[in-house]
C-alpha cells in the first residue's frame, strides 16, 4: 500500500494519474472526504499538522510518497518552515508507528557553499529529518521543474510573455539546471521497483546549466517572441514578487519565497540515474515542445 501525500497537488496529482494505471494499491491523504472511481484508489481525510490523523492515514502502508511544503499555508502567525517542521515531524513519527519502510521525497537542489534562502533551509530540514529518521527513504533534488502548474514555471512564463523589456537584477548569473516535469515523474513513480535507489539521493536536471538570464533568453527564443533585458542593480525582492504576484497564476505567498531562492545556483551533482532507469533526461529545448504539444493534444 502507497499513501500519497499532495495528492491534489502539482507534482501530487501527477504521481496519482501514473500511479493509477499500474496495479498497486494507493491511498491518498486528503482533507475534504472524496469517493474513488477506481478500486486501486482510497482517500482518507487527514492533516500533516494533526498527528493522530497521520497514524490512522499509515495503518498498512508501506511506502508514502511525501510531497508537503507550506510556503502558501501560512496560519495565524505561524511561519511555513514552522509548518514545514511540524508536518515532517508528525510524518515520521506515524511511519513509525506503523513500521513504514519507505519514504520517498521530492525537494530543491542545494548548495551546502551557499546561505540558503528560507524557502531552501526550510526543505534542506525537512530532508534532513527524512534522513536521520532510520526509515529507509528515496530522495530527489530538482530546481526549477518545467510544467504547467510548477510555480516557478509559471513565474519564468509570466515573466517572458507580459514584459517586452525584462529587467534583470542580482540574480541574473545565478545557475540553474531545469527538469522537465514528465522525467521528474517517471523518476518519482518508477523509484520503488528500483532497490538501488534505497537510502540514495539524487538531484535531477537535464544535461545544459544555464543563469536565470540565459534561460529566459531562451525561453523568449522557443516562443518565438522578441525581448529585451536589461540590467538593473539590487535585488527588488518585494517589488518583483508584488507584480508577478499579481499577474501569475502563483499563490502570492509562494511567488515572494521563491523570488527569494533566486540568488541560489541549483546544479545537478553527478549521479547514475541514467543507468538505473534507462534514459536521458530532457533537455529543456525539447521540455518547452513537449508542453506546446501536450497543450494543442
Amino acid at each position: 500500500m502507497i499513501l500519497l501525500t499532495g495528492a491534489t497537488g502539482f507534482i501530487g496529482g501527477l504521481v496519482l494519474e501514473a500511479l493509477s494505471t499500474k496495479n498497486v494499491q494507493v491511498r491518498c491523504l486528503v482533507r475534504k472526504p472524496v469517493i474513488s472511481s477506481n478500486p486501486n484508489i482510497s482517500y482518507v481525510t487527514g492533516d500533516v499538522l494533526d498527528q493522530d490523523s497521520l497514524v490512522k492515514a499509515t495503518e498498512g502502508v508501506d511506502t508514502v510518497y511525501y510531497f508537503i511544503h507550506m510556503m502558501g499555508e501560512q496560519k495565524e502567525q505561524e511561519k511555513f518552515d514552522i509548518l514545514d517542521r511540524k508536518a515532517i515531524t508528525n510524518m515520521v513519527n506515524a511511519c513509525k508507528e506503523n513500521g513504514v519502510k519507505r519514504i520517498i521525497h521530492l525537494t530543491g537542489i542545494t548548495n551546502p557553499g551557499e546561505k540558503l534562502s528560507h524557502h531552501l533551509s526550510s526543505r534542506k530540514e525537512v530532508e534532513e529529518r527524512i534522513r536521520s529518521s532510520g526509515i529507509a527513504y528515496t530522495i530527489f533534488r530538482a530546481s526549477m521543474i518545467i510544467g504547467r502548474g510548477g510555480g516557478a514555471f509559471e513565474i519564468l512564463d509570466t515573466a517572458v510573455r507580459n514584459f517586452p523589456v525584462i529587467p534583470v537584477f542580482n540574480w541574473g548569473n545565478t545557475h540553474v539546471q531545469p527538469v522537465y516535469i514528465g522525467d521528474v515523474i517517471q523518476y518519482l513513480v518508477e523509484c520503488p521497483d528500483k532497490k538501488e535507489t534505497l537510502n540514495k539521493c539524487y538531484d535531477i536536471g537535464c544535461s545544459e546549466v544555464y543563469t536565470y538570464k540565459e534561460l529566459m533568453q531562451e525561453y523568449a527564443r522557443q516562443l518565438g517572441i522578441k525581448r529585451i533585458f536589461v540590467y538593473i542593480p539590487g535585488s527588488w525582492h518585494r517589488i518583483s514578487s508584488f507584480v508577478l504576484g499579481k499577474l501569475s497564476p502563483v499563490n502570492a505567498n509562494v511567488v515572494y519565497w521563491l523570488i527569494e531562492s533566486l540568488h541560489n545556483n541549483m546544479v545537478c551533482e553527478p549521479n547514475d540515474l541514467k543507468k538505473i532507469f534507462g534514459f536521458e533526461p530532457t533537455s529543456f529545448k525539447e521540455s518547452i515542445k513537449k508542453l506546446a504539444e501536450n497543450k494543442n493534444q
